[in-house]
């Protein structure tokens, strides 16, 4: 009798996928790699999804789904840091499954952006979060979301040495609280007059000489300084040409630089011959009756 065969559940094939990723990485996800850990042909994987895009779509999906199993459970007092926490923590639990889901170009950017909208949503109905502007609460989800995932790659990668709960929550809140100060103290757009305005305030408060700018030139006592050493002057050619004050420290530096009387040399008759001199040296050696005039040296200075 032939053997009956096996009859693979769509669930079945999509635990199977899952696995390969986990042990072979997104790139290993192919039809016969799943077929391989059914332990049978590849027509069960057709037969359940239909084509190989179905399954990686729905493989992603999966992923999705198992990463917000993670970031609904409870790391802290702070749902919005159990968000940050929670993928971190997957990340480190299933490095193979997050590189699958946010470092791969996996050409389903609509499931990584699901993951996203579900973010920002979140943000928008909290009760804090709430109360900000679109673009703070965006700008905020931006910055503390690119440290989050350059977090998690980096332990992903296992290049954080100490992973547990704790120190995971502990960089969050660290970076979270840099940066929702910034934004609710309105420094976070670095080109704001407010950004400007309270770091004149805090670096005066704290005492901390300013750093020097082109609107901060002049000092507070002493000579001015002289247009060679000002920093506003330009260095190149081009530039020192449109610049007056250029033009003038350049002047004043290519004099400096010019031989005075005393040590300039005076002309050697070996080497400089005037005009009418050379065209006569000139044509007598055309016409053969001259040649060049030959060094004569000391013979006896070869003799050993």
């Amino acid at each position: 009798m032939t053997p009956k065969e096996t009859t693979f559940t769509r669930d079945t094939v999509l635990q199977a996928a899952l696995d390969v990723v986990r042990r072979r990485g997104w790139d290993g996800l192919t039809a016969r790699g799943v077929a391989e850990r059914l332990g049978a042909s590849v027509a069960p994987v057709y037969s359940a999804f239909g084509s190989m895009e179905t399954l990686l779509r729905e493989t992603l999906k999966e992923i999705r789904r198992l990463l917000q199993e993670y970031t609904s459970q409870g790391y802290s007092e702070s749902p919005f840091l159990n968000i940050g926490a929670g993928i971190v923590s997957f990340a480190r639990d299933e490095p193979m499954l997050y590189q699958a889901l946010f470092q791969i170009r996996h050409g389903f950017q609509d499931v990584v952006e699901g993951v996203n909208a579900s973010i920002l949503s979140w943000m928008k109905a909290d009760a804090q979060l709430g109360l900000l502007s679109d673009a703070s609460r965006e700008r905020l989800y931006d910055n503390i979301g690119f440290y989050t995932m350059g977090l998690a790659a980096a332990v992903a990668a296992g290049r954080v040495a100490d992973v547990s709960v704790d120190t995971i929550v502990r960089l969050l809140k660290n970076m979270g609280n840099i940066v929702m100060f910034a934004e609710v103290s309105g420094i976070a757009d670095f080109d704001s007059p407010e950004n400007e305005r309270e770091w004149l305030r805090i670096m005066k408060e704290k005492n901390i000489p300013l750093p020097e700018t082109r609107l901060e030139m002049k000092p507070a006592s002493g000579p001015a300084p002289t247009a060679a050493a000002s920093p506003l002057v330009p260095k190149s050619r081009a530039a020192r040409k449109s610049c007056p004050a250029a033009k003038s420290a350049g002047s004043q530096e290519t004099r400096s630089k010019l031989p005075t009387a005393a040590n300039r040399r005076a002309p050697s008759p070996h080497i400089k011959q005037s005009r009418p001199a050379a065209r006569a040296t000139g044509n007598a050696a055309r016409a053969g009756g001259a040649k060049r005039p030959t060094v004569q040296r000391d013979k006896g200075r070869n003799k050993s």
